[in-house]
């Protein structure tokens, strides 16, 4: 692991490295590109680092890779990668892979779609294809997606996953319990595995029976304990997924009979029904919803907080994700992240742009609704009223901020929101002494 490598040809870029133990210089290595969307190069290698030490895959992954941009970033930093990794290491020239999470998941698709004879495949997190033009019934590489199950894109990847089961696009997509981030370990190594199964079909790789019967025998055991569990819809797909991805490797007559069974069953079928129906549903409230935030922040007459929030239901929908049925509860754990990316993100930086601080705040206290004790929501209205140049209101998020658990103060002296407020009087004493309280020790009960 060597966590920061300059690029020779482009010094402004950089990039963390992993090597699995069995690499040689002598034998060409799949390597995987990567590309967070915040530039955290660590986080997917963390996360990826047992599964290419398993299968014998380099990792590479970017510091300057970022989604939400005017420009493009992505491409630069993956032509840095590309070319320094080339000119350092032993890489299988057919079996280069790209993967991204959330803006960097788009870019991944994007580039592969421009570069389809360099990518081998695409694994996408947290987010889909570029845009809804994208060629989904001609996609030339195989794609395996993610999602948490609370993630605000989840049901773009439910509904990708559809498309691209009726274009008959070599594809998987797996959801795991969590939010708008990248797959934990376990499912990185199946993302890994499935590629490995595709390269060994397409002759990208020579096959290995003793893999692929290890490898089959998980996705076996997985199935066998679903249904163990009485999981039938579970365990439906655990067969479907084995009998699909392993034909034409080893014998999957067994999972496919199986598979066939479970989906012939009533219970299963309205399973999934019942699924596609709650798909739609909330997909509509989700619309709903952002017509509502549309009116409220475009109204000549900008609405009290109060008002707004109230008129979008949040607090009955915090009650159903705290205290309704199972899936009631992920349904409203959704369509709230769906809201609070917005009301924290996207809305606030378009005022901010058009200097209308006003409408900027109050998508921010939407988001404070939604999450109370989120310090980072405070930290942002800190920053609008910062960048409005009110110095006392200022004052009064950030203290709401720290009551909340912040204290990342170096943020605030690197952060240009903070310009116009700076050199104020009273904004340095209470900085300075928000650090002293925050460093000063923690004194023992008598």
């Amino acid at each position: 692991m060597t966590e920061k490598i300059v690029c020779s040809h482009d010094p402004s870029r950089s990039y963390a490295l992993y090597l699995p133990s069995a690499y040689s210089p002598e034998k060409p290595s799949a390597i995987l590109y990567m590309l967070d969307a915040r530039g955290r190069a660590l986080l997917p290698i963390e996360r990826f680092r047992a599964a290419a030490e398993e299968f014998g895959w380099i990792l590479a992954s970017s510091y300057n890779s970022h989604s939400d941009t005017s420009n493009d970033p992505n491409t630069p930093a993956l032509q840095a990668m590309w070319r320094d990794t080339h000119a350092r290491l032993a890489i299988d020239e057919r079996r280069a892979y790209l993967s991204g999470f959330s803006g960097g998941a788009r870019a991944s698709v994007d580039i592969a779609l421009n570069a389809p004879k360099a990518i081998a495949g695409v694994i996408g997190c947290g987010a889909g294809l570029p845009d809804d033009r994208a060629p989904v019934k001609t996609l030339p590489f195989p794609y395996f997606g993610t999602a948490g199950n609370r993630d605000f894109n989840y049901y773009e990847m439910r509904e990708l996953e559809g498309k691209l089961t009726e274009a008959k696009v070599e594809h998987r997509i797996e959801f795991f319990d969590g939010g708008h981030d990248w797959p934990p370990p376990e499912l990185a190594r199946g993302a890994i595995a499935w590629m490995e199964l595709a390269a060994m079909r397409s002759g990208a790789r020579s096959r290995d029976d003793e893999r692929i019967a290890v490898l089959y025998a998980r996705d076996l055991d997985r199935a066998q304990g679903l249904a163990a569990q009485a999981d039938e819809t579970g365990a439906y797909l655990a067969y479907a997924h084995a009998a699909e991805d392993f034909r034409g490797l080893t014998d999957v007559a067994a999972s496919a009979e199986k598979a066939a069974a479970l989906g012939s069953s009533a219970s299963v079928r309205k399973a999934l029904r019942d699924a596609e129906k709650r798909d739609a549903r909330d997909r509509a409230a989700i619309r709903e919803l952002a017509r509502k935030v549309h009116v409220a922040l475009h109204s000549p007459e900008v609405p009290l907080p109060a008002a707004a929030t109230t008129g979008l239901g949040i607090e009955a929908l915090r009650k159903q994700a705290s205290t309704g049925a199972a899936e009631d509860r992920l349904c409203a754990e959704r369509i709230l992240a769906n809201l609070r990316v917005q009301a924290s993100f996207y809305l606030p930086e378009q005022f901010l742009a058009q200097k209308d601080y006003q409408r900027a705040r109050l998508a921010l206290l939407i988001a404070a609704a939604i999450d109370p004790q989120d310090p980072l929501v405070y930290y942002n209205l800190a920053c609008a009223s910062a960048r409005a140049g009110q110095v006392g209101r200022t004052l009064a998020d950030l203290q709401d901020a720290v009551a909340r658990g912040f204290h990342r103060f170096a943020m605030i002296d690197d952060d240009a929101d903070f310009a116009a407020v700076r050199s104020d009087p009273k904004f340095r004493e209470w900085l300075a002494s928000a650090r002293a309280r925050a460093d000063a020790p923690i004194s023992s009960p008598p």
